[in-house]
């Protein structure tokens, strides 16, 4: 967040699909003059953004509204930013929900997308237990999760990455950049229970795409009653890789 501001503070923002608030939180803190819109397709992420919102103190600058990149309940052509994390690729027209994006920006306006990236790691690659390289198969398995998703979505095909994508619909000086996301060691509750997360979506989303020794191993690993127990280890922390997607709409 702190990236987008530096390189233009924007007096009005909208965080389309803003989960329980955490980007729209740091921008009211860190950017616009004006205030910021939050919205988000499920009520129950919208209560928890309020009452984040007002744990920190910014609840007066954010505006939060149940909607969606359908239906954004923002005036298009309105706002100098729009921020969108890990929405566009739930949309089954990836191009077209990119496009409905843009459309709401002002001219001279940008469009930050977080998509892509690299997949979390919290695990060595030999724990003592099943086959090593455990980690590199749970990235498999989601990449064939990720594959059933688009389908069942119906999904129109976006045979080029998101960078072009922001080109196609109008935008102009597009760059991206990565960040690490990290929690180092010795980790504290939040890095251990980022990581108790990441082995649960093992153990359900991803349940039917590992072998049944690699799913043994993540049961065992989340049951507290088990020696193996990751929360017993000390070599353990999560980390992952976001990639911020940015372009401009042109001017006039």
């Amino acid at each position: 967040m702190a990236w987008i501001v530096e390189r233009q503070r924007p007096r009005s923002a909208v965080d389309v699909g803003c989960g329980a608030g955490g980007a729209a939180c740091a921008l009211a803190a860190a950017g616009p003059s004006g205030r910021v819109s939050a919205l988000d397709v499920d009520p129950r992420l919208v209560v928890a953004a309020r009452r984040r919102a007002a744990d920190a103190g910014v609840s007066g600058r954010i505006g939060f509204a149940v909607g969606d990149v359908g239906a954004p309940c923002v005036r298009p052509g309105s706002v100098e930013l729009v921020w969108a994390s890990g929405v566009v690729h739930h949309l089954a027209d990836q191009q077209a929900g990119v496009d409905r994006l843009v459309a709401l920006l002002a001219p001279g306006g940008r469009l930050a997308l977080v998509e892509s990236g690299l997949p979390m790691r919290c695990l060595p690659h030999e724990i003592g237990i099943g086959r090593p390289g455990l980690e590199a198969r749970l990235d498999e398995a989601r990449a064939r999760w990720f594959v059933e998703l688009r389908h069942g979505l119906g999904g129109v095909a976006l045979p080029y990455g998101w960078p072009e994508a922001l080109r196609r619909a109008g935008l102009v000086d597009v760059a991206a950049r990565s960040f690490v996301v990290e929690r180092t060691i010795p980790l504290d509750d939040v890095g251990r229970r980022i990581v108790r997360l990441h082995l649960t979506s093992a153990a359900t989303e991803l349940a039917p795409h590992l072998g049944a020794d690699d799913l043994a191993v993540v049961r065992r690993l989340l049951d507290p009653d088990d020696p193996a127990c990751v929360e017993r280890r000390t070599d353990v922390f999560p980390m992952a890789v976001r990639t911020l997607h940015v372009g401009v709409r042109p001017p006039g």
